[in-house]
């Protein structure tokens, strides 16, 4: 009876630890999207106090992923060599105080600069995070776990866009965003440092032996952590992928493609932002969930199969989107949360299709690579491409090529995924692995 009773309180305890531990990663993750919603809002204001083109909001968005493509990286072998929680910390909170004084900046020159300064230390938050989230759920629960990561991220920037769209009363309304915005980053730091609890890596499946410590060992080499990583099929697929996916494109330009195409004013196109959060959090949480019992029932191909449905779905709702010349902002509010609940099966499928193939020790180097890197080089190609194209075929035309056209060939040739993601992800489960007490188990004492 005190062994139930013990064991009750155990898995109770884990429950709770992982619950704060999934909220504090959730804040943390979410800066680098609210930054660029609030940018989006944000964006006619300052334009117009500036005196800026509709091109400025790629360059905008452009330069603050390609910071990213550097920063990365540096960032995941900092939290390996020192705290994870110190450097997530740094690079998701404390580092707000960049957005700050880009919001003070006197000039758009000065503006991207900071703002790229800024964005440098975000882009190390997502690996981090999602390193730390597979540490504490197994591959039967990534799918729930990553919709409840990203569910929470849709929340926090659905709540602030249409509060930051409000700023547009005041003549400086942009400037007191960002100073806003790089205030709340700095509270989270504070709140990552007291309450995150820093879980060893590769936790989750506990490597027996001395497979692990040869594995961390050589991800702390960055150039043979690649190399390792790019022998794997499966990722060198999905980079490819990514790279040629346009879809995050539509949550920089929904808002202004509005404003600029539609007649809709900054205040009443910023409302869009809450049903498209509401709808990405129902789409991470309801796709998370679908996601896993897909996988469990067909686990060589359920996730590439979701991944497929997704982006061709995805298409189909943003052109009907795009082609709507209707002056009712209630059809564009009933459409964006549609097109939301599509964009959040991305992440849902895509985190736990790189988690299943890529060992525990080099997954923060793995999402370094395809997230920070290879998708904001995507993130920043697209936004500099729809912000020209914009501006010479209007911004229905530049995101019909983007975010629909490119979408659908992505969509199809995603099925090459199929027989390279079964054997890979077939080779990491089937590696030995010791019992894991992340699941609220007891953890046994090694034998002496």
């Amino acid at each position: 009876m005190a062994l139930d009773v013990s064991i009750t309180h155990t898995l109770t305890a884990g429950r709770r630890t992982r619950g704060k531990n999934l909220g504090l990663l959730t804040a943390s993750t979410a800066m680098d999207n609210a930054e660029n919603s609030i940018t989006t809002v944000l964006f006619p204001l300052m334009r117009e106090a500036l005196g800026l083109s509709s091109s400025a909001l790629g360059v905008i968005v452009a330069v603050s992923k390609a910071v990213g493509i550097f920063a990365a990286v540096p960032w995941v072998f900092l939290a390996k060599r020192f705290s994870r929680r110190a450097v997530l910390a740094t690079c998701s909170g404390f580092w707000g105080v960049w957005v700050i004084l880009a919001g003070l900046s006197s000039s758009f020159t000065q503006f991207v600069i900071l703002y790229g300064i800024a964005a440098a230390g975000f882009a190390g938050a997502g690996p981090i995070a999602l390193e730390i989230m597979g540490d504490l759920y197994d591959d039967r629960r990534r799918g729930q776990a990553t919709g409840m990561l990203y569910g929470g991220v849709a929340i926090i920037t659905g709540v602030s866009a249409p509060l930051f769209g409000q700023l547009s009363g005041f003549d400086d309304g942009w400037r007191y965003g960002y100073v806003l915005s790089g205030c709340m980053c700095i509270l989270i730091g504070v709140l990552v440092v007291v309450f995150l609890d820093d879980t060893r890596p590769g936790g989750g499946e506990n490597r027996a032996g001395g497979a692990a410590v040869k594995a961390e060992e050589k991800a702390q080499n960055v150039v043979a952590g690649v190399r390792e990583l790019l022998r794997i099929k499966t990722f060198r697929y999905i980079l490819v992928q990514r790279l040629f996916s346009g879809q995050n494109v539509i949550m920089s330009f929904g808002v202004v493609f509005l404003v600029e195409e539609r007649g809709f004013s900054t205040a009443t196109a910023a409302i869009v932002a809450t049903p498209f959060a509401i709808g990405y959090l129902l789409g991470t949480v309801v796709g998370g969930r679908l996601n896993d019992a897909v996988h469990r029932r067909w686990p060589a191909s359920g996730r590439v199969m979701m991944l497929q449905a997704s982006q061709l779905a995805f298409a189909a709702a943003v052109f009907v989107e795009l082609q709507m010349a209707t002056s009712s902002i209630g059809f564009f509010v009933a459409i964006f949360a549609v097109v939301g609940f599509l964009q959040g099966q991305v992440p849902v499928v895509n985190r736990p299709l790189i988690m299943a193939v890529v060992r525990p020790e080099q997954r923060a180097l793995a999402f370094a690579v395809s997230v920070s890197t290879v998708e904001a080089l995507a993130y920043a190609g697209y936004a500099l491409l729809v912000g020209y194209l914009g501006e010479a075929i209007g911004l229905q035309g530049a995101l019909l090529l983007v975010t629909v056209a490119l979408t659908v060939v992505n969509g199809l040739c995603s099925g090459l995924l199929y027989r390279p993601y079964a054997r890979d992800s077939a080779a990491v489960r089937d590696s030995p692995v010791a019992p894991s007490s992340y699941e609220g188990e007891p953890s046994k004492p090694d034998a002496q």
